[in-house]
């Protein structure tokens, strides 16, 4: 701390140093992009950290950062910029290769690698209305307090808080484990020695020096398979020695760092944590060896692109002009985030997010917590804007100019970049699959995304313009059941579904064989002049309104086990309805010693860009039919240690009690957690009365409901007291008066539905639609199709051209809208 008489260049007080936070292991420093918008120190403007918060800023929203820290004025101020490097004088001519390498000394190097980054720092201080008074280059020649920087130090090597730990490169990069093998290998003891010089290396049948595969027990080289150019002497080899030898290694994948491992036995790439050790067996030195061959996932990649799926959905081989102008922005891959990006830009493509995050921005960025870039609606609000941003739209004079000195015309400018790490972080902060790098189902993250909306809304209410979007999706089914033996049906309505999720007649079983080769995973799917089979759509809706069979059904009739017969349709149809083709299925491979595997059904669905699903309206009850009679439903018990447990905890006794209810007595530690999740709900404090739950009818006579409601009450609040009340109607009028406003508004109560007609409107338009590329669900990669002014449009990451021919048929969630 210094004292008032101490020299410093910068006007420190004693009272501002003693504000300065020191970077602390735990604590997280936003340095790298503005927490509310995705202005980076690429920017003209650069971001400013506040040294006491450790949160960036760019010069727009300093005066809001201002407020939010009390006036505290020191900041960090960091400015990147990107140029050419120095031509270096050298004996040698640099541009000559002396390595046959790619990106690494002496080898080829790419365009972009002669491109650096220069970053300028500075001290600044800034006035409340965010204008700067002081700045001070850092380092400096001026002596600084030493607490400053020490503290300016820490912050500068720090890890952004966007930075996740675990991201993987590569869209297509699929998850490995260790082989089998590989702590116990067994190497043979024959003499091969091979050199550390790649340009030795050669396929011991046929002489080939690319595509090399090393055989780790034996020390054979071999040629990989025909389709990736080889002679696939590498699996004759494995098949010719009795396949004892199953792990071999791609001999121009290896460095110091990585390599690819495939097992012929286990049929997949694997990991061997013992690979330094096994290769020097041979005589290979890990540590000198460079990458000189495409990986797996380079030649995965090329595989897929060159397929008949891939193409039509990426639209390769038609003209793809690049569509510009707001709602065109697209969103970086980040590390096998492109489900992340085509769900976003899905979303936003609908007018209630865009409404709901853009109108309320600037008064929830005023009340943001203190963790801005950890808050779910303040990260929406930011992604909201920044799709919206005319700035973000615009190509800097720098990237045009390094585009022309490099010659690299899709060369991305980093300034304009929009990378949402901070809001999947925010989106997925109790999940950990959503939370780590791998990739992951469209579907199953749209889901969670609802459930984190949904949350927070219930959490947060008065946030400016808190509204559950979640809601928007929403639609029930209507259940019904046939008794086989009886022939009497029973209806059930299912409240809260989000998706529509349609079968796929299964395709016939494919006539072509798919050969191995090497065992590198290459996908099994048409080629590009073939075409992939077609199902009408009307045979999927069919399929979905299609009666399962139910064994073991106990007839509430008979009282004997016998079949029951149960099918769906829609009771209402929402706002905007999505709909998830089951493109994936599990199939029994066990006869191949593979267990049961999810694969892929490519079939092509076409859906139109005018839907009418009134095929699906669910009916009710139809004439003629007999209804099962009701089961008696038991009075749940309640655990007595629970509920005193919630209590102990300053909450009420009829809190505990539904706590309990709620979570089947599992526990206080999980009582107390559903009360802090439902602390929202209107009735949390009410008690529990004994027809609460079922479906039981509970109209009452119009003028009894009137009596109550001329109270000043709403019908729907009338019949709600009247129900907690066994049809009381002082009792009813007692019951809503003592919880004065504290009933809440009246869609906190969600009204039963019963089965009956649905008279909803069922005509659609189609505004967009998701498409996956790959084997699995959680690989491979996703893509977005939008219809943006008119025309279509193909997001694809943060590609984003117009589409003269959408795949309408290759989609896996199609999102419409209720006309």
């Amino acid at each position: 701390i210094i004292g008032p008489t101490m020299a410093s260049p910068l006007p420190l007080s004693q009272e501002l140093v003693s504000q300065l936070a020191v970077p602390q292991p735990h604590r997280k420093v936003y340095k790298d992009e503005c927490v509310f918008s995705f202005r980076n120190p690429y920017h003209s403007d650069g971001i400013y950290v506040n040294l006491k918060t450790l949160i960036g800023v760019t010069k727009k929203f300093l005066p809001l950062d201002q407020k939010r820290s009390r006036k505290f004025p020191l900041y960090l101020h960091q400015k990147w910029t990107r140029r050419l490097k120095p031509k270096v004088e050298s004996s040698t001519d640099a541009s000559q290769p002396t390595k046959l390498a790619v990106g690494v000394e002496g080898g080829f190097q790419l365009p972009d690698q002669r491109i650096e980054t220069v970053k300028q720092t500075r001290l600044v201080l800034v006035s409340p209305d965010g204008s700067e008074t002081h700045s001070l280059a850092y380092p400096c020649e001026e002596k600084l307090p030493e607490i400053v920087i020490k503290i300016v130090e820490a912050v500068l090597s720090r890890t952004d808080a966007t930075e996740a730990k675990d991201i993987f490169s590569g869209s297509l990069e699929e998850e490995l484990k260790e082989s089998k093998h590989a702590k116990s290998l067994v190497q043979l003891d024959n003499g091969v020695r091979i050199p550390n010089d790649p340009k030795k290396w050669a396929c011991q049948e046929s002489g080939l020096t690319k595509n090399l595969w090393l055989n780790l027990h034996t020390g054979y080289i071999g040629s990989g398979r025909k389709e990736t150019g080889g002679t696939e002497a590498a699996i004759r080899h494995y098949e010719e020695t009795g396949r004892k030898y199953p792990l071999v290694v791609k001999l121009g994948t290896i460095t110091p760092d990585k390599a690819d491992v495939y097992s012929y036995d286990e049929d997949c790439g694997v990991l061997d944590p013992k690979l330094d050790e096994h290769l020097a067996h041979w005589g290979l030195d890990r540590s000198k060896l460079f990458k000189t061959d495409k990986d797996m996932t380079e030649i995965n990649i090329d595989a897929q692109s060159k397929a008949f799926e891939a193409s039509v959905i990426t639209g390769e081989g038609e003209k793809q002009e690049p569509a510009s102008g707001l709602g065109f922005k697209g969103l970086v891959n980040f590390g096998n985030s492109c489900y992340i990006n085509s769900t976003l830009q899905m979303l936003f493509t609908i007018k209630p997010f865009q409404d709901r995050y853009s109108n309320y921005a600037s008064e929830v960025f005023y009340r943001s917590p203190s963790d801005p870039g950890a808050d779910l609606t303040t990260q929406l609000c930011k992604l909201a804007e920044g799709l919206q941003d005319p700035d973000l739209q615009k190509e800097t004079e720098e990237n045009r100019k390094l585009k022309q000195q490099t010659e690299l015309p899709d060369l991305s400018d980093p300034a304009i970049e929009i990378k949402p790490k901070m809001l999947k972080k925010a989106i997925a902060k109790d999940h950990f699959e959503f939370a780590g790098g791998r990739q992951q189902d469209a579907q199953e993250y749209i889901l969670h995304v609802f459930k984190a909306i949904s949350q927070d809304a219930r959490a947060f209410p008065q946030t400016p313009g808190c509204q559950d979007l979640s809601k928007i999706f929403e639609f029930a089914t209507e259940e019904k059941t046939v008794d086989g033996q009886s022939k009497q049906v029973e209806y059930k309505v299912q409240q809260g579904q989000t998706f529509l999720t349609l079968p796929i007649p299964k395709p016939e079983p494919p006539q072509n064989t798919v050969h191995k080769g090497d065992g590198q995973p290459l996908e099994k799917k048409c080629k590009k002049e073939e075409k992939l089979d077609h199902v009408p759509l009307e045979k999927c809706l069919e399929a979905f309104k299609h009666a399962s069979v139910l064994g073991g059904y106990t007839s509430p009739v008979t009282g004997e086990k016998g079949v029951a017969y149960r099918s769906n349709l829609l009771r209402t149809f929402p706002e905007y309805m999505l709909i998830q083709l089951y493109r994936f299925e599990q199939v029994d491979l066990r006869a191949e010693k593979k267990g049961f595997q999810i694969q892929k059904i490519r079939r092509q669905v076409v859906f139109p860009e005018s839907l009418d699903i009134k095929t699906l309206a669910s009916t009710g009850p139809l004439q003629g039919e007999t209804l099962l009679p009701k089961k008696k439903k038991q009075k749940p018990t309640v655990n007595a240690d629970i509920v005193d447990a919630v209590k102990n905890m300053g909450f009420t006794e009829n809190a505990g009690i539904r706590a309990a209810l709620a979570t089947s007595n599992a526990g206080p530690e999980q009582a107390v957690n559903w009360v802090l999740s439902h602390m929202a709900d209107a009735d949390i404090n009410d008690p529990i009365q004994d027809g609460d739950d079922d479906d039981d009818d509970d109209s009452f006579p119009p003028e009894i409901i009137s009596q109550v409601a001329a109270m000043g009450f709403s019908d729907n609040h009338a019949k709600r007291a009247l129900k907690a009340t066994k049809g009381d109607v002082p009792r009813a009028i007692d019951w809503l008066l003592s919880r004065g406003g504290e009933l809440g508004p009246e869609e906190k109560k969600k009204a039963v539905l019963k089965p009956g007609k649905n008279n909803d409107s069922s005509s659609y338009k189609l505004l967009g639609f998701i498409s996956h590329i790959g084997d699995r669900a959680t690989a491979g990669h996703y893509v977005c199709h939008l219809k943006k002014n008119g025309k279509w449009a193909l997001f694809n990451d943060n590609k984003v051209t117009y589409c003269e021919n959408p795949p309408f048929g290759l989609g896996y969630i199609y999102l419409y809208q209720r006309i």
